[in-house]
């Protein structure tokens, strides 16, 4: 029988980060489980900041999208986002850092482990921008905003992640701040793979609590 007082004492040395650890390489397994998709797993995991939400987001982006992600917690503004890397080395040059999954969790992690897990798009995987995945609120898309020079943020985009490269950044991406009003962001990832894919952990009401995307390239033969 455990005590009140042992109870307490398995809480407090449970590690809050050591939950969201255990979540994010939990989803790369759920992806990666029957190798259907040609994910190329994580080798890390590292923080990529806050995503403003606002009704729902997209891991298109830039006016390519076509499958967005509703239903968010009610009243959660923020949620951080988790990238996991792999290293790529191109034409024999310096390893750079290229991002083959993305989790975005709106809960705690034990609420998200104990939600349903789907199985993604189920066959609608459009390809990537010049190279790179585009997180955002679909309000906050750059292509979406009124008078915003959507290609000028691509750009930047591009010149923060190569200065990246440059430096051997493990964390390689780029925040842009499409609504200086709202704090509405868009987050750049560069990625190695042409098709992309997304899922959801959902409660019984519907409620998405964490949503998991990736880059990913079918296997050979499929």
């Amino acid at each position: 029988m455990t005590t009140a007082d042992d109870s307490t004492a398995a809480a407090d040395i449970v590690d809050p980060a050591d939950s969201v650890h255990t979540l994010l390489w939990r989803w790369a397994d759920h992806v990666d489980r029957d190798g259907e998709k040609g994910m190329t797993r994580p080798e890390w995991f590292a923080p990529a900041g806050e995503l403003t939400l606002a009704d729902e987001i997209t891991w298109f982006g830039m006016g390519s999208g076509g499958w967005y992600h509703g239903d968010l917690p009610s009243g959660l503004e923020k949620a951080p986002v988790y990238a996991g890397y792999h290293w790529v080395r191109p034409d024999d040059g310096p390893p750079v850092a290229r991002a083959s999954m993305v989790v975005v969790p709106m809960a705690d992690p034990a609420r998200i482990m104990a939600a349903e897990w789907n199985d993604g798009y189920e066959g609608y995987e459009p390809a990537a921008v010049d190279g790179y995945a585009v997180l955002c609120s679909s309000a906050f898309d750059p292509t979406s905003i009124p008078g915003r020079d959507a290609e000028a943020d691509l750009r930047e985009a591009k010149r923060i992640i190569a200065t990246g490269d440059e430096q051997g950044r493990r964390a390689n991406h780029a925040e842009i701040v499409t609504d200086p009003e709202r704090a509405g962001n868009a987050l750049f990832f560069p990625v190695e793979d042409g098709e992309r894919d997304g899922y959801e952990a959902l409660e019984d009401d519907g409620t998405v609590v964490c949503v998991a995307f990736i880059g990913f390239d079918f296997p050979l033969g499929v």
